[in-house]
């Protein structure tokens, strides 16, 4: 008991001292929104209301023994732990383990304001969504970053697709993993920014595999930015019921001044359910305005959805406002 205590007191004292030398950095923000929303011929997708999310981030840094560094952090939303990272290496090449934290598909390069449509339109019954498939990037996971061509290269592996988090010593095992490969930057080219890639989700049993495709290409000149882009996707489940979709992707943004900047989104989504092909293609149209008051940010943002879910005369709207305020 004697010498488990000795050891256990210098355990801590060797974290106490680790905790002298790095600083710790505290940030977050408080993002609040109020969204109003209708939906041809349902009457559940019709409401408006009052939205908010609060994040509080821990960070630090330090230059290892070994000539490495180590940073490390974590993020609670909404007072629960969600983005968590330890990274070791260089400036050119580093090993994360984490979760929600890194170079990832979710993140488009198509110029927009304010919330991607995804988001926007999450509540309706629209087909296109953020990248949800196979995202290994939101899940526990390991990934090796290379600084190559003006950007990053990303390779990722999530053991366990379970959405429990696992605690300190603990494992989950729904049977499903994940890898993803990525690149997101300019390749050195002023302007440009690219993000490709492609996740990949085992499935189980007759499932087939589920995966996650993204090709977004924008470039910047002056006050103007313009991108395209596709999104593609294949659910796991078995042949028969497995849903594919592919999105063509289009955007721009004007910086009127130093404050105001505008937006025009559009989306077009081909649905296949079990190889068929639905009869109407999705359309989403979204026009976005963002102002800038230094410490304060708000944007506005409508969005109008023509043949939502790809069945034909059901149409939405929305409207959101979102103010941000960084801490």
């Amino acid at each position: 008991m004697k010498n488990k205590l000795l050891l256990t007191t210098a355990i801590a004292s060797v974290a106490f001292a680790g905790s002298t030398f790095a600083e710790t950095k505290i940030g977050g923000n408080l993002e609040q929104t109020f969204q109003t929303q209708s939906e041809d011929n349902s009457d559940a997708r019709t409401g408006r209301g009052f939205g908010a999310e609060h994040n509080i981030s821990l960070s630090a840094s330090k230059d290892l023994d070994n000539g490495l560094s180590a940073k490390y952090g974590t993020v609670l939303e909404d007072g629960v732990a969600d983005t968590h990272y330890l990274t070791v290496g260089t400036d050119t090449v580093s090993v994360t383990v984490g979760r929600d934290t890194g170079n990832n598909l979710s993140s488009t390069a198509i110029p927009h304001i304010s919330d991607q449509a995804g988001t926007i339109v999450g509540l309706t019954s629209a087909t296109y969504d953020n990248i949800e498939v196979a995202n290994a990037h939101d899940k526990e996971h390991i990934s090796l970053d290379f600084k190559v061509a003006g950007g990053t290269l990303t390779g990722r592996y999530a053991p366990d697709m379970s959405t429990a988090r696992p605690s300190d010593s603990g494992a989950t095992d729904s049977g499903a993993s994940a890898t993803e490969f990525l690149y997101s930057g300019s390749l050195g080219v002023d302007g440009l920014s690219l993000r490709v890639g492609q996740s990949t989700e085992n499935g189980l049993g007759a499932e087939e595999d589920g995966k996650a495709k993204r090709y977004d290409i924008a470039y910047n000149f002056g006050q103007f930015a313009v991108g395209i882009g596709r999104d593609e996707s294949e659910s796991a489940a078995a042949t028969a019921s497995q849903v594919e979709t592919e999105t063509d992707k289009a955007g721009i943004t004007f910086a009127a001044t130093d404050a105001i900047s505008l937006g025009l989104n559009y989306l077009e989504t081909e649905r296949k359910s079990g190889g068929a092909k639905d009869a109407n293609d999705e359309e989403i149209i979204m026009v976005s305005v963002g102002y800038n008051f230094g410490g304060l940010g708000i944007e506005m943002t409508y969005a109008e959805v023509e043949n939502a879910g790809n069945a034909a005369n059901t149409d939405a709207e929305t409207f959101q406002i979102r103010t941000i305020q960084k801490f």
